[in-house]
């Protein structure tokens, strides 16, 4: 039978008796409350943004748009439903994707981390119990790694030459890296494929004619997001 983190959850709290551990009685029911809530925060909440960003750059990128729709009527066709089975199949759909989150980069700053130990690193001494962050953005940006055109959207960068396979590319850390990556990390994945593949396999996804796109233009905050824009989706022929 098959237990999922919430169930091997309750059954570590039932099986703890040391009661200096996070799991005894009720210090585990309110930890399994704060973990289920920043899984469900973190993949919601991240999954909204990178739709966003997506559907902007997907606006703004017709020829983008084009490709992938191409490649979900090679592969899925028009009446079936896209499945999660299907992201092997559908690797320039998954590009778009992560060119999503490279470019947009929600989360400028990845998540704080504290030192555990006194630590040396590139010739620097960092204490024990400092704050560290990382400075996503910076990373996602620079031309150093990603090229000359790394201000653009360019879901390519993610493809192998033929464009049949993806290239997962460890300069790509959304949801942070390491022992401490974003809980929600493969919810907002998952979720995300879904619902921009499910969009444009159906969809157009083009500019309010009255409040046309021209750029991308974004709130300021621990998380980045778009500013509330307007757009259009027409049922495909």
């Amino acid at each position: 039978m098959y237990l999922g983190l919430i169930d091997n959850y309750l059954v570590k709290i039932q099986e703890t008796t040391d009661h200096t551990s996070s799991f005894y009685k009720e210090n585990g029911a309110k930890n399994l409350e704060a973990v289920v809530g920043d899984l469900f925060l973190a993949g919601s909440e991240s999954t909204s943004f990178t739709l966003s960003f997506a559907t902007l750059y997907l606006i703004l990128n017709k020829n983008v748009q084009r490709n992938a729709q191409e490649e979900l009527d090679r592969v899925i066709g028009p009446s079936c439903q896209v499945s999660l089975r299907d992201k092997p199949s559908l690797p320039y759909t998954e590009a778009v994707i992560l060119e999503t989150l490279r470019l947009s980069s929600i989360a400028p700053l990845g998540f704080p981390h504290r030192l555990l130990v006194d630590t040396m690193f590139h010739g620097y001494h960092l204490p024990k119990d400092v704050t560290v962050m990382a400075g996503l953005y910076t990373i996602h940006h620079d031309p150093k790694i990603w090229g000359e055109d790394a201000n653009e959207f360019q879901p390519e960068r993610f493809l192998n030459e033929n464009k049949t396979r993806v290239i997962h590319h460890e300069a790509l850390m959304a949801f942070s890296t390491g022992r401490r990556v974003c809980l929600g990390e493969g919810l907002a994945r998952d979720t995300s494929f879904l619902f921009i593949a499910s969009i444009l396999q159906r969809f157009n996804i083009g500019p309010d004619p009255e409040y046309p796109v021209t750029k991308i233009e974004t709130l300021a905050g621990f998380a980045v997001e778009p500013k509330p824009f307007k757009f259009v989706l027409s049922l495909r022929n």
